[in-house]
């Protein structure tokens, strides 16, 4: 079904997506180069797969971005070079590239560490919890697949909350990754919250146009808050993050207010649909 969406939604062809990228390795000029602070990436450096798909992200899906790259390594504009951790990428006339290479490994394996992957999920969680709580919703269950006498057994999946508010409920997936949420698991989600009857609610780095239309066809929603969140103290990592790869990465003690405002009036769009008051 995403897919489908994704055909109906999409606004360029291939070729549109070669020459943006094949632009980006060509022209400083670029318009992923202007948003932000200064970097230091530019048209020479190396840039890993997961990288490239979140600087194109808001132009193109992830696939789509993944798939004229791998075209323009066939046609010989790029070349890749696996270095296990990452699959870097970079224009083929560059010379003398493994240095910039290493200088990105070293931060890829610091944010790579299991634990730190753990610990920002958690912090992401936390977060929004606390949004959550602050305005009176109330988290009825943490990590669990069941809700009123009802348990999903399809799967062994669960959600992060199911919370409740002026009589409505929502399953709460939370989700602080570069990678979108993979397909299979958006799906199986989707079905959990139609089968235990409740709202879905996706608080997301970042989805696809396709995803977005899944969810608000079962009147659910994401709430997406683009940058990768860290925790307070890990200002360096972000900063070195920024400067080498130019992913956005923000250091959140809490959610911020227009965050917390676009999820207030989603759930002000329920309440009047269902015709409800508000409590």
């Amino acid at each position: 079904m995403g897919r489908q969406i994704w055909a109906r939604l999409n606004k360029y062809q291939d070729q549109d997506i070669q020459k943006d990228i094949k632009s980006f390795f060509q022209d400083e000029h670029h318009w992923a180069y202007q948003y932000g602070g200064p970097s230091k990436c530019r048209v020479n450096s190396p840039y890993h797969r997961k990288q490239i798909k979140v600087l194109f992200e808001e132009r193109y899906p992830h696939w789509a971005t993944h798939r004229n790259v791998d075209f323009l390594i066939k046609e010989g504009f790029l070349k890749g070079k696996d270095e296990g951790i990452a699959k870097f990428v970079y224009r083929s006339d560059v010379r003398y590239i493994l240095r910039e290479i290493n200088k990105r490994k070293k931060i890829i394996q610091r944010y790579s560490d299991t634990g730190f992957d753990r610990a920002i999920g958690r912090h992401a969680e936390t977060l929004f919890s606390y949004m959550l709580r602050l305005n009176d919703f109330k988290i009825v269950k943490r990590h669990t697949n069941k809700y009123k006498g009802r348990q999903w057994q399809e799967t062994k999946h669960d959600l992060d909350f199911i919370i409740e508010k002026d009589g409505i409920t929502y399953g709460v997936e939370v989700k602080n990754t570069l990678p979108y949420v993979e397909k299979e698991e958006f799906d199986i989600k989707l079905k959990m919250c139609g089968y235990l009857d409740i709202v879905p609610l996706w608080i997301l780095r970042n989805a696809p146009g396709a995803q977005f239309e899944q969810i608000k066809a079962v009147n659910g929603f994401i709430l997406k808050f683009k940058s990768w969140i860290f925790p307070l103290g890990q200002e360096p990592l972000a900063r070195e993050i920024w400067d080498l790869m130019r992913i956005p990465v923000a250091i959140w003690e809490e959610a911020p207010k227009k965050l917390e405002n676009v999820f207030l009036r989603q759930h002000c769009l329920r309440i009047s649909q269902k015709g409800l008051k508000k409590l």
